[in-house]
């Protein structure tokens, strides 16, 4: 009696270590599961501030670019025209090419006149009116047609009728001015041939300056 009494004492005791072990393992494994989870959410997490912090760099590095390049383009197309600054870099790039300046002229300033107005014609009550256009936001200047925001400004350039210059002389001068900074384009030109030296000479030319106000 006492033996079968330890054997079913010794059975439900192994009974019970295998239902603990498979308790164990279950929990176990549901808690693995659950950090294994964590982990992948981790690396997930981790793996998008990566993202983030390599976008952010670009981002700063993309503002340095184009902070830089807007900086270029309003010395390529200035703000404003600028006649003193304009004047004396002309001057310059006409000494720089052993050339003398007798005059610089701008058109006439527009500020203080009326603009035009449209010749008046009948129309009916319903039909639309014309829109106005509108004033350039600074005077002697014109619209760029087909590149809105940008004007230019008209620049009339009289070389010294008393000091003749070589056809390289122009050449060099013409060069240096569309290469400026200030993006002069030349319009018209006009050409003097010294009569008692046809290899020298002196000329009228005018400019357009771009400006974007």
């Amino acid at each position: 009696m006492n033996s079968k009494k330890m054997y079913f004492g010794l059975l439900g005791l192994i009974c019970l270590m295998v239902i603990g072990g498979v308790c164990a393992l279950f929990i176990g494994n549901n808690m693995l599961k659950t950090n294994s989870d964590a982990l992948v959410q981790l690396k997930l997490e981790n793996k998008v501030l990566e993202e983030q912090q390599v976008s952010l760099l670009q981002a700063n590095k993309d503002i340095e670019k184009y902070a830089e390049l807007e900086n270029v383009t309003k010395s390529i197309v200035p703000q404003d025209k600028d006649q003193a600054k304009t004047v004396r870099e002309i001057i310059k790039i006409a000494e720089e090419s052993g050339i003398g300046i007798s005059s610089i002229t701008f058109p006439n300033s527009t500020l203080g006149t009326a603009a035009p107005k449209p010749a008046t014609t009948e129309q009916s009550s319903d039909s639309p009116k014309p829109a106005t256009p509108a004033a350039p936001p600074v005077s002697q200047v014109t619209p760029v047609s087909g590149i809105t925001g940008v004007y230019q400004l008209e620049i009339t350039i009289q070389s010294d009728a008393d000091t003749p210059i070589s056809y390289e002389n122009l050449i060099n001068f013409l060069t240096r001015l569309e290469q400026n900074r200030r993006t002069a384009q030349v319009a018209e030109i006009n050409i003097q041939p010294k009569a008692s030296d046809i290899h020298t000479l002196t000329f009228n030319i005018v400019i357009n300056v771009f400006i974007k106000p």
